[in-house]
Formats: structure tokens, C-alpha cells, sequence
């Protein structure tokens, strides 16, 4: 192919993009100005995310224990069916906040450890407990909250156990007004009168 002649293909393509009419210019770039912001965005979004500390918890001392008597009146250590104690609380957080607003929310998985013991007066193997998470602000106002239940057996001839609940997961907003220190997390087990009056009395006995 001679010069002249890629010339004469080869011009009007260019004469084409020469003579864009001045709208057609505008959108292409506004297209690329959109197109920088969603990259931008993104960018800020998953380099160098904002990573909140989880929020505060506490398990509540006047229900951390629990022991459950077989039917009757007994209350000897013979009567004892089984026993739990609340020995933690596991938070796994994901915050999504905004570089520039500070704004976001935040995911907060909550999950419970207990230890249980299998009393004299247990014959079946099994247990059941009743639990609470509670999300207080700062004033005590409850936010948010569930109760539970959790049920296990006991294989062969253990008579203890360690185990954990399954997540529970929350979703807090946060703002400058609501920060994550803003939430405050409670768990417990959920007792009897009976039950609360004699938790109490064994932390007076153990402490004088």
C-alpha cells in the first residue's frame, strides 16, 4: 500500500474524532470523570480501611452461675441435676466506616463460653441453658437484646464440659454522636428469683 493511499483511508477516522460535536465530547468526559470517582471510592473503601476496636463487654456476676436442682423440694448437693457458669465472652467486629464522614456501621458477632458439670441427680446426660445478651448505651438503656437457649449432653462418663454458643451477630450505626465505645455488651444467664437470691448469698458467704 502506498502512502497516498493509507493516507486517504486513514483520514477520515481522524477527521471523524477532529469534528466530534462538542456534546458528544462532554459525555465522554463526564464518563471518564465517573468512572475516576468509582475508582476513587473503591480505593478508599478497601486500601487502608478504617478498623474499629470492638465494643465493650462485661458478663453480668450476679448471673454468671447457675445450678439446677431435680424436681422437689431437695436442695443438697445429692439434688444437684447440673451446674453452668459463663467463663467469657468472644466479639469478632467488621467495621465499614467512611474516610471522610466518619460514618458507617459496624458487625459485632457475640459468642458465649460456658463450663457445665453434670450433678449427682442427673441421669439422662442432658442440659439446658438459659442465657441473655444485652447492648446497653452508656446510660444504661437497653439498645438491642435477645435470650437464648443453649443445649448440650454429656458423652460417656464426662461429667464436665466446655463449650461456646453460636454467634449472635449485631449491626450498630456509628457516628461521631454514636462512636463504637458508645455500645456496651452484657451476658447472663437467665435465672429464677430462687436461683438469683441464691447466687448472691454465695457471693456475700465467699466474701464477708
Amino acid at each position: 500500500m502506498t502512502a497516498s493511499a493509507a493516507k486517504r483511508i486513514f483520514q477520515p477516522a481522524f477527521g471523524f474524532f477532529r469534528y466530534l460535536k462538542p456534546a458528544v465530547a462532554v459525555a465522554v468526559l463526564v464518563f471518564g470523570l465517573g468512572a475516576c470517582s468509582t475508582y476513587e471510592y473503591l480505593s478508599d473503601k478497601i486500601s487502608d480501611p478504617i478498623v474499629l476496636k470492638c465494643p465493650n463487654y462485661w458478663v453480668v456476676a450476679d448471673a454468671a452461675n447457675v445450678v439446677k436442682f431435680r424436681d422437689g423440694p431437695g436442695r443438697d448437693l445429692t439434688d444437684v441435676n447440673y451446674e453452668g457458669k459463663i467463663v467469657g465472652v468472644r466479639l469478632g467486629c467488621v467495621s465499614s466506616i467512611d474516610k471522610k464522614t466518619r460514618a458507617g456501621t459496624m458487625e459485632v458477632d457475640v459468642t458465649v463460653r460456658f463450663n457445665a458439670q453434670r450433678g449427682p441427680a442427673n441421669r439422662d446426660r442432658k442440659a439446658s441453658f438459659d442465657y441473655f445478651i444485652r447492648v446497653l448505651d452508656p446510660n444504661g438503656n437497653i439498645l438491642k437484646g435477645e435470650n437464648l437457649s443453649v443445649f448440650i449432653n454429656f458423652p460417656g462418663n464426662k461429667t464436665r464440659l466446655q463449650f461456646q454458643s453460636p454467634p449472635l451477630t449485631f449491626e450498630f450505626p456509628i457516628t461521631s454522636q454514636w462512636p463504637n465505645t458508645y455500645y456496651r455488651i452484657f451476658a447472663g444467664f437467665k435465672l429464677t428469683r430462687d436461683e438469683l437470691d441464691s447466687n448472691r448469698r454465695r457471693a456475700r458467704n465467699a466474701n464477708p
